[in-house]
């Protein structure tokens, strides 16, 4: 019988259930120009935006990307991850004004090309889309200029490329829109990076079921990367049954055909089937920028779904912001294995000599998962 989540995590030590969240529980933060001795990291870019919109504010995430290019050997990042939303509009002339910002779409994804550029060749890039990279102001279809500025070839880190294969997008043709890539980490644990475009159609989580279930990969800790899943509260988009929600999926453009994929339909059809997904990451949600939850597999195994999103800080997303207080996050694998180390940090807060790190229980905290075999 399938345990509910609440007996579920009961039955779990709290590490397990990903409950390590007191200051006395976690490890001290560490200086964040020395970095970890041990372990090794993932860093993760939220929505950008609204860095990209504005001349102003680009420079911001051009240090985003080049601190983690500075400190990849301090920090032992071996993978980099963007949840989405590089561009505020996709398919504009001229800039949106009333508060839409000032840059027209060509310098927007130009401003988001050249700042990953630092990470491409030292550091596997592995990318998602957003709502805002479709369409023309935001996903009234599935037109992108994503794969213009981001096409197949677009990260060759000197380490080699992780990059499996790509899935078909929209308009038929293979891209990073739909993406997996597999690497061993230094710990020896195997990782599988399934990559998901804004609101997956069917035929694309179909391909990625049947990858995720290819035996190949069955000892693989799977990470599904995609914009939409949770949002603030701790629920998965569209589990309370309101697909009318802002942001859902089902009211964009994209989803009037209904032929889209929210975070509760992502679950149902291909993370709890999945018995090797273990992670979920996405942006995208406002409000308190940041959700978590642990429910378990169709193996009764944990999977971790996070909300990570900073663009309404650093004075919100109009002209008298600074796109997003330069927050990102630095998740390290600790010697065990089996811990993850989620911490969130600014570059622009330490340039400013304020403290860099956010702090509070949904900012910091550690998760357990099955050790690697």
């Amino acid at each position: 019988m399938l345990l509910s989540r609440r007996r579920f995590l009961a039955s779990l030590p709290p590490a397990l259930a990903g409950l390590r969240t007191t200051a006395s529980e976690l490890p001290p933060f560490p200086d964040p120009e020395k970095g970890i001795s041990t372990g090794w990291t993932i860093a993760v870019l939220p929505d950008s935006q609204n860095y990209a919109k504005f001349a102003a504010n680009q420079k911001h995430f051009d240090r985003m990307c080049q601190w983690i290019a500075d400190h990849l050997a301090p920090w032992r990042i071996q993978l980099v991850l963007h949840e989405g939303d590089f561009v505020e509009q996709n398919g504009i002339a001229e800039g949106g004004g009333r508060g839409w910002g000032d840059q027209n779409s060509e310098q927007q994804w130009e401003s988001a090309r050249r700042a990953l550029a630092p990470l491409a060749d030292k550091v596997p890039v592995i990318l998602a889309t957003g709502n805002h990279d479709y369409g023309i102001r935001n996903a009234e279809n599935r037109d992108s200029r994503f794969p213009e500025f981001f096409p197949n070839d677009w990260n060759r880190p000197r380490s080699g490329s992780i990059l499996l294969e790509t899935a078909p997008n929209a308009a038929g043709k293979h891209t990073l829109e739909n993406s997996a890539s597999a690497f061993t980490a230094p710990d020896g644990r195997k990782i599988l990076v399934v990559s998901l475009e804004w609101g997956p159609r069917r035929a694309v989580v179909e391909w990625a079921r049947d990858l995720l279930a290819r035996q190949e990969f069955a000892s693989h800790t799977g990470i599904l990367l995609t914009h939409d899943f949770i949002i603030p509260g701790d629920l998965r988009d569209g589990q309370d049954g309101n697909r009318r929600r802002s942001g859902n999926p089902h009211t964009y453009g994209t989803g009037r055909s209904e032929d889209t994929h929210d975070g509760e339909d992502l679950w149902k059809t291909l993370v709890f089937p999945s018995r090797n997904l273990h992670l979920v990451l996405n942006g995208h949600e406002m409000g308190s920028h940041v959700g978590r939850r642990t429910d378990p597999n169709a193996a009764g195994q944990p999977v971790h779904q996070l909300l990570f999103n900073a663009q309404g800080f650093g004075g919100g997303s109009d002209e008298k912001g600074n796109g997003g207080d330069g927050w990102l996050r630095l998740m390290t694998w600790e010697p065990d294995g089996r811990t993850l180390t989620v911490r969130t940090f600014s570059p622009l807060h330490a340039d400013a000599g304020r403290s860099p790190w956010f702090k509070g229980p949904q900012w910091q905290f550690q998760l357990t998962f099955p050790a690697a075999h």
